[in-house]
């Protein structure tokens, strides 16, 4: 996992490059860029909007519309990369599951069962053990469960899962941000000042979204590794005659 946690969340081989390694890879990278494009955006959107309501509390109206309208085009811009994200996530799952083009002895597939053998809970203790997991084994059971029954298919799904949630969080925060502006200068700075929770909301779901990637990216790192220990003991034991 040398790479961040959303590329190199696949868990890719380093021994070997295809067209099908090469595909999935360009759509990881698509992930990882939009990720990084939205999240930018959120905090900067946020930031705008801070900026609207203290011009709204000085009085200058002109200033806060400015900002307001600057905060909510970032915001959008947040929106529609996270649209981006999904669709890549989609693309890589098609390519690699479900178009039936791939050669079922890609290491990206031969590794699948071996998810169901991994110890999972050694693994957690050896990441808590180097500060890399969040107390309380937050995110880390659900992200399990996915991938000891379904693997790196089951991982995908479950992102698809989170992405769909922030988008739906995002998009309540931006109904109550345009509630928000409908509304004369002072009641507009209050309202933008009370979405904290729904703030909390989106933040939980990013931080959710590259957590669980961390979570698989290490986990399909081991299923590769169990699958590479199970060949080196066949050609070891075809060898021994």
């Amino acid at each position: 996992m040398a790479g961040s946690n959303i590329q190199c969340f696949l868990g890719f081989p380093t021994k070997h490059v295809n067209n099908l390694t090469t595909r999935l890879e360009g759509h990881c990278s698509a992930m990882e860029a939009s990720y990084c494009e939205s999240y930018v955006a959120w905090r900067g959107g946020l930031r705008k909007l801070h900026d609207s309501v203290d011009a709204a509390v000085a009085g200058d109206s002109a200033a806060a519309a400015q900002h307001l309208a600057a905060g909510q085009g970032q915001i959008a811009a947040c929106s529609n990369a996270l649209t981006a994200f999904g669709q890549a996530l989609v693309d890589l799952r098609s390519d690699l599951f479900e178009r039936g083009e791939a050669d079922p002895a890609e290491p990206l597939l031969a590794r699948e069962p071996f998810f169901a053998t991994l110890d999972y809970d050694a693994v957690h203790r050896e990441l808590a053990g180097q500060g890399a997991v969040l107390p309380g084994r937050v995110f880390w059971d659900e992200t399990v469960s996915r991938l000891r029954e379904g693997g790196a298919r089951g991982a995908c799904r479950l992102l698809d899962r989170h992405v769909r949630e922030l988008q739906s969080d995002l998009h309540l925060f931006i109904g109550g941000v345009e509630a928000a502006a409908r509304l004369p200068l002072q009641p507009m700075a209050e309202a933008l000042h009370s979405t904290s929770i729904g703030v909390g909301r989106v933040m939980t779901g990013f931080t959710r979204l590259v957590t669980t990637c961390g979570y698989v990216s290490v986990l399909c790192e081991r299923a590769s590794q169990a699958y590479e220990r199970s060949r080196q003991h066949e050609v070891a034991a075809v060898a021994a005659g």
